[in-house]
């Protein structure tokens, strides 16, 4: 592992010691005027370069067996490549200053579509547009075979999938597992996020609606947006006993408010425009009579995640929680959130995501694996490294094949499937305004 550096001694302190005259001779030592000439002419822009690395990184002192290549990608962003034959480990790191400005993260979903497969490099450059460049990316949520994520995800404030929560006979969640998440003034967070939904009418009628694009049970009101595709209600998947279309008047906070414009004809396949809500009864087909709602009628849709801090812009799952409040997650109760003891003890390619005590620093942390030159690592391994990085708050997203580290535009980490890099359900991005300093967008 990385182990605490025996000299903290900074380039600054060097270059001063180098400098000042020794009070026993009158002038400098040999040492001094030999390294004085080394630096003679380079000095101020070092100088400048170490304070860019100390604001927008301050890595904390670090002493790696091999070494470690760090490069600035664009100001309050740098990676960090590091090499330790111990594991031996290839371990490659974006940390961005969350207060850099323009600098935010946001969650894509493959294909813009629930059940859609992407690699994280696609996604990246998709999504990239001028005055919102891509400035890194890296996997997320572990996946099933359709792409449909394990867990809930919000891109740009809009839900992508919300779990149906399924409650115990002592009233609490069960298979709902942490999510990391951004709210809208950039405040990260960790925890297990249970969706809470509902319809609001203007005669006063209400309903429960338990999940967004995802149906459990046949006892669900289930609200589908464009991210859904084409669904097909009232066919035997779904079951489906009465739909409605909604058209979206607008978003304010966790509320949509709509207006009730058609019913869904049974049974019919639907593609859901970007504009259009469909809300699907799977209970009762006199739901909405009972509701009192008729065509041209204005609704609200309330939605909302719990526990959170505030209005969510970005949110995405993954197991386990590794680091809480600076201190490993190993070996406490319910640590492993459903996981295997396998999945955890053996040593595999590892990504996570994780953010400094201060809540200003976020990292992106692909460690490859099961190659020659990067065994990978167990999850006390990579608990260990986020913390050994500045990670006060930390999760363990999608590893093995998954692992994809995206900077500027260009996968910079060894994915270890023979392919290459592997389709994925969805990703984190790092999202930046323009810059004309180099790299991708500068050139």
């Amino acid at each position: 592992m990385i182990r605490p550096t025996r000299f903290p001694l900074t380039f600054r302190h060097f270059a001063i010691y180098c400098l000042i005259p020794s009070p026993l001779m009158p002038g400098r030592t040999s040492l001094q005027i030999a390294t004085a000439r080394i630096l003679q002419g380079g000095i101020v822009a070092l100088l400048a370069l170490s304070q860019c690395f100390l604001v927008s990184c301050s890595f904390p002192a670090a002493a790696l067996e091999d070494g470690a290549d760090v490069r600035t990608v664009r100001p309050g962003v740098v990676y960090r490549f590091i090499r330790d034959s111990r594991g031996p480990w290839q371990i490659h790191v974006v940390e961005a200053d969350l207060r850099a400005q323009g600098l935010y993260v946001e969650t894509v979903h493959a294909r813009d579509s629930v059940y859609g497969l992407e690699e994280t490099s696609s996604m990246a450059k998709r999504i990239d547009r001028p005055g919102a460049r891509v400035v890194a990316a890296m996997n997320a949520d572990f996946f099933e075979k359709t792409g449909e994520t394990v867990n809930n995800q919000v891109q740009s404030g809009t839900i992508i999938r919300a779990l149906v929560p399924v409650y115990a006979a002592d009233g609490e969640y069960r298979g709902i597992r942490s999510q990391v998440g951004f709210l809208r003034d950039g405040h990260p967070f960790i925890e297990r996020c249970v969706f809470e939904g509902e319809i609001l009418c203007r005669g006063g009628g209400r309903a429960a609606i338990t999940g967004v694009n995802v149906v459990r049970s046949r006892t669900d009101l289930v609200l589908f947006n464009h991210y859904a595709g084409i669904v097909a209600f009232g066919d035997s998947s779904h079951g489906s006993l009465s739909a409605y279309r909604f058209r979206s008047l607008g978003r304010a906070a966790d509320t949509v408010i709509a207006y009730l414009s058609a019913r869904v004809l049974m049974p019919d396949s639907v593609r859901i425009p970007a504009e259009d809500l469909v809300l699907a009864s799977f209970r009762s087909t006199h739901l909405f009579d009972s509701l009192g709602v008729t065509v041209g009628d204005t609704v609200r849709f309330v939605l909302r995640f719990r526990p959170s801090p505030g209005p969510i812009r970005s949110l995405a799952g993954g197991i386990p929680r590794l680091v809480k409040d600076g201190e490993s997650m190993v070996g406490t109760s319910g640590f492993l959130e459903g996981a295997s003891e396998e999945f955890s003890s053996k040593r595999h390619p590892r990504s996570g995501i994780g953010f400094s005590a201060d809540n200003t620093r976020v990292f992106f942390i692909v460690v490859d694996g099961r190659q020659r030159f990067s065994a990978g690592m167990t999850l006390p391994e990579f608990a260990d490294l986020m913390i050994r990085l500045g990670v006060a708050q930390g999760l363990n997203l999608d590893g093995g094949g998954s692992s994809t580290l995206v900077v500027d535009q260009a996968v910079v980490n060894s994915p270890s499937d023979p392919s290459g890099e592997r389709p994925v359900g969805n990703a984190m991005v790092l999202v930046g305004p323009d810059w004309t300093g180099g790299g991708a967008h500068g050139e």
